[in-house]
């Protein structure tokens, strides 16, 4: 029973594995009239220059339009805010005028027109 076990093995698995081993693959086999040669490019040393990528101008799309605002938005919020960093908005001194009003002697000080207060 166990000759036949081993021999019914030896049928259905090892065979196949051997018969398989005979076939060659297609790399080592030699060209005939029916299977032409493959044939291999062999890349030169120059290269080929390729033309320079255009990026598409896409101006009219809604996330587009989003960022040229945002953008807009955050110049305007960097210029108002250099324009605060001037001492007219800064020092208290200046009472919202351009220049700093002049110290004059106290018999001599007039009404301001800006601001309303002697100086």
């Amino acid at each position: 029973m166990e000759t036949i076990k081993l021999r019914f093995f030896y049928v259905l698995f090892l065979l196949p594995l051997l018969a398989s081993g005979q076939i060659d693959s297609k790399e080592n086999v030699a060209p005939t009239s029916l299977t032409h040669a493959q044939v291999h490019k062999a890349q030169s040393a120059h290269r080929i220059k390729s033309s320079k990528y255009k990026r598409p101008k896409v101006e009219h799309t809604a996330r587009f339009e989003y960022y040229v605002r945002v953008e807009k938005a955050a110049k305007e919020k960097q210029r108002i805010l250099k324009e605060l960093d001037k001492p007219q908005y800064s020092d208290k001194q200046y009472f919202g005028h351009k220049q700093l009003p002049k110290k004059r002697p106290y018999w001599k000080m007039r009404y301001c027109s800006e601001c309303g207060i002697r100086h």
